[in-house]
């Protein structure tokens, strides 16, 4: 279940990407919803999660190498992306 106008990983990338403030692998939490009036990911706050990829070519208005969508997947194994202000470093 994606929430409302949500469109996950155009073309993701794995690995890592200097100057990205995530990486794949890092534990995050997400912390707040910047534009609920596209996209509400209030339901999403206060969950733990596992960076995957990094996207960059979804038409986000994404920015390379420091500005990416961040997909994150729960325990439950969802997968959702996130902005990197509505995320922080877990642990």
């Amino acid at each position: 279940m994606n929430p409302q106008g949500f469109s996950p990983h155009c073309n993701p990338v794995r690995g890592r990407v200097e100057g990205s403030p995530y990486q794949p692998d890092d534990l995050v939490r997400v912390v707040q919803a910047v534009d609920v009036e596209v996209c509400d990911m209030r339901e999403f706050v206060g969950r733990r999660g596992v960076v995957v990829h990094l996207e960059y070519e979804c038409g986000c208005g994404q920015h390379y190498p420091d500005d990416p969508m961040v997909g994150v997947v729960f325990d439950d194994g969802q997968l959702v992306e996130f902005w990197k202000e509505e995320i922080e470093h877990e642990g």
